[in-house]
């Protein structure tokens, strides 16, 4: 079985870096790695200082990379609904070159990324695929996908196709106007079907983790404390947090002293934030990382003897437990207080949000008949409590 590793962090934290350096040392201990691009900005192939393309392209004995395309990948993942989507365009007297650039819409080359990713996984060529994601708001989004997605095939998507089968007749009678075919639903729902597939595996934490890449500055390491409470909303397991760039502590200047008591400071600050997950170091090296030779000497200053691949830390950020007869929905969300959590439950379906981060969790049947009793948030766990179920007398 596969392993999924992904990283992530704020613009210009050298999450490229950590990804591939973890590749080489991954590749170097022997296992196939394959380390993916998803970040519109690639720069892994700037990290290796070589040409890489849309489709996984051999670097050395065991370590191959890939820079996600998003015509490629549309063209690939999203034939029928883009080739819907301009004959909708044509027939509005869209120019064929804009029709063509307006098919892909945003968020196509997000989710074409898992896409690939999920193709690699099931067609089991690598044993460990490591995924340069883009900065940690469109990560984000891009992992709350297969939640939306879901939220659409069960409530929205069989509706509308329904409804669409009614209408179909009259449209064609006062107008010419392209609807989308029975292809281009089935295209749909397998897309869907894929995505529901891809949240399972991302949010397996024997087969993906994330990894949280930081340096010790005030912004990032709020950014980086948001990431890991949307995360564990979501249901991804954060197993490691990536320290880059502490100042060495044989350099004594004025200017670079300065520097390294800021980062002192800040440092214990990550180690009593991030306690519960073990934390990498990576000193500021001397020269640009860039190339095979500068991107080991990262790496084993970033793992030492340890093995890139391991799982660092398992625990579950989401789990029911039932105790007493009573079941409650136990959710890690670190670093937020009890006013900004929202709850709202519609039948079988419970809502959490976080700010402007949502999440749709589909309850399972013995718990979609019960109404939620009390929420506790406290140390960072939020506990959801259902009423217990009434009992039932025989007459």
């Amino acid at each position: 079985m596969a392993r999924i590793i992904l990283y992530t962090g704020k613009g210009g934290v050298g999450k490229t870096t950590a990804a591939a350096a973890t590749a080489l040392q991954a590749a170097k201990r022997g296992y196939k790695a394959l380390v993916v691009s998803t970040d519109p900005a690639h720069s892994l192939r700037d990290s290796f200082d070589q040409e890489i393309g849309p489709e996984p392209k051999k670097i050395m004995k065991n370590l191959y990379a890939q820079e996600i395309d998003v015509f490629y990948s549309v063209d690939k993942y999203w034939g029928k609904l883009t080739g819907y989507i301009q004959s909708l365009f044509n027939w509005m007297k869209v120019d064929d070159i804009l029709a063509e650039e307006f098919s892909i819409f945003p968020g196509m080359e997000e989710v074409s990324c898992f896409l690939w990713v999920y193709s690699h996984y099931n067609e089991s060529d690598y044993d460990v695929i490591i995924v340069d994601s883009a900065p940690t708001g469109e990560t984000l989004r891009l992992l709350s996908l297969p939640d939306v997605a879901r939220w659409w095939i069960v409530k929205v998507f069989p509706i509308e196709r329904k409804l669409l089968k009614v209408v179909r007749p009259a449209v064609k009678v006062v107008s010419d106007m392209p609807l989308p075919e029975e292809e281009t639903y089935a295209a749909i729902e397998d897309l869907f079907d894929r995505l529901n597939s891809i949240h399972k595996i991302f949010s397996n934490s024997d087969i993906t983790t994330i990894r949280l890449v930081m340096n010790l500055e005030k912004m990032v390491i709020k950014e980086t404390q948001r990431a890991y409470t949307y995360l564990s909303l979501y249901g991804y397991n954060v197993d490691s947090v990536i320290v880059n760039r502490t100042m060495p502590t044989d350099i004594d200047h004025p200017f670079f002293r300065q520097w390294r008591e800021s980062q002192a400071i800040y440092r214990k600050e990550v180690e009593q934030l991030f306690s519960s997950v073990p934390i990498h170091e990576a000193p500021l090296l001397q020269k640009e990382v860039m190339g095979v030779d500068t991107l080991l000497e990262f790496g084993d200053s970033l793992f030492g003897k340890q093995d890139p691949v391991s799982i660092f830390s398992n625990v579950k950020p989401y789990e029911i437990v039932k105790e007493n007869g009573v079941y409650t929905l136990v959710l890690k969300l670190p670093f937020v207080s009890k006013e900004e959590v929202k709850l709202h439950q519609v039948a079988d379906e419970l809502t959490i949000q976080i700010e402007n981060h949502r999440r749709n969790i589909f309850l399972p049947g013995f718990l979609a008949k019960l109404n939620v009793e009390k929420a506790n948030l406290e140390g960072g766990v939020l506990r959801i409590t259902f009423e217990k179920p009434a009992k039932t007398t025989r007459k």
